[in-house]
């Protein structure tokens, strides 16, 4: 308890001093610097070093003292100037299934010319990655995020720290990303009697997408929003053009996904079934629909739109998206 209230004001205090920016350089006003437990030792042996010298007066001992606490000085210049002149920007929000890891990504880039050793980043208490950097160079870092629930997920502050060159003192910062992540639905799979979407008939009967079956195949160019899983990688291979297999059938339907589909679901429910239902009809190439209230996404196929729809699903109820 006492730390939590000692935490919060500090908190308070730090995001004031460092808001939110996909663009980050750390400096003389949001890098902190401290000793290590070790760094607290070394002090004290300073000062017992001292104190030995001034009761013995020592010249020997004062000199010793003396290159200690030089050193230590130094050790806390050397430490500060590896975060200072650094540039951090997010490169990736990121989207991903509830449960997953979102996979966030950022770049660190030295803007001064000289090497940088022994750089940490971590999330809250995460396991730390550790980067180094040659003079001038850059380097992107992943960083995934746990999720939970579904929605936009605010992206967490990110610890930026050293103990270079010696371990005595620490300094570090946080990057703060403004931009927002995605959580989408997990998809999960609907009863039987709502196994797919617009079902016809009086009896019940479950209407399933025409496959290639036993027509024959076409090739034609490839054309951007196809489907990767039609592209004929074989004569990729031979030929080093990019086909796509089509089926002499013809065109199939639209299908709707629709909100109301599912009567008697929960939100969060409905939605899951949406996502699996996006999934299924973008693994077959069906053109399909998305429903919800007040939103509308018209008919396609391709990678794009089963992005589009899922990301229409993530952010539903919450009025926005990733920014």
């Amino acid at each position: 308890m006492p730390g939590k209230i000692v935490k919060r004001p500090w908190r308070r205090w730090v995001n004031r001093r460092i808001p939110r920016a996909d663009d980050y350089r750390p400096g003389r006003r949001n890098i902190f610097v401290l000793p290590t437990r070790e760094g607290l030792m070394f002090t004290g042996v300073l000062v017992i070093s001292l104190l030995t010298g001034i009761n013995y007066q020592n010249s020997l001992i004062y000199l010793f003292t003396f290159i200690l606490g030089a050193l230590f000085y130094g050790t806390i210049f050397q430490t500060y100037r590896n975060l200072e002149g650094l540039h951090l920007s997010l490169v990736c929000a990121g989207e991903s299934q509830a449960g997953e890891r979102l996979p966030m990504a950022i770049r660190i880039r030295d803007e001064e010319h000289r090497p940088r050793a022994a750089l940490r980043l971590r999330i809250d208490d995460g396991e730390p990655v550790t980067v180094s950097l040659e003079a001038g160079e850059g380097q992107v870092v992943p960083l995934p995020v746990p999720t939970r629930r579904r929605g936009p997920l605010k992206l967490p502050s990110i610890r930026l720290e050293t103990d270079f060159p010696f371990g005595l003192i620490r300094a570090w910062t946080w990057f703060r990303p403004a931009s927002r992540g995605l959580v989408t639905p997990r998809p999960v799979t609907p009863p039987p009697f709502e196994a797919s979407p617009d079902a016809e008939g009086d009896e019940g009967e479950v209407t399933l997408n025409a496959g290639p079956g036993d027509s024959d195949i076409r090739l034609r160019p490839y054309r951007l929003g196809d489907a990767l899983r039609r592209i004929s990688w074989k004569r990729f291979a031979r030929s080093g053009h990019l086909v796509v297999m089509d089926w002499d059938t013809p065109p199939a339907d639209p299908r709707w996904l629709d909100w109301e589909q599912f009567p008697g679901a929960d939100t969060e429910l409905r939605l899951s079934y949406l996502a699996w239902h996006v999934g299924r009809l973008s693994e077959q190439g069906q053109p399909f629909g998305l429903k919800l209230p007040g939103q509308t996404i018209e008919p396609d196929t391709g990678d794009q739109h089963e992005r589009a729809c899922l990301n229409r699903l993530g952010g539903f109820g919450f009025g926005e998206g990733p920014t």
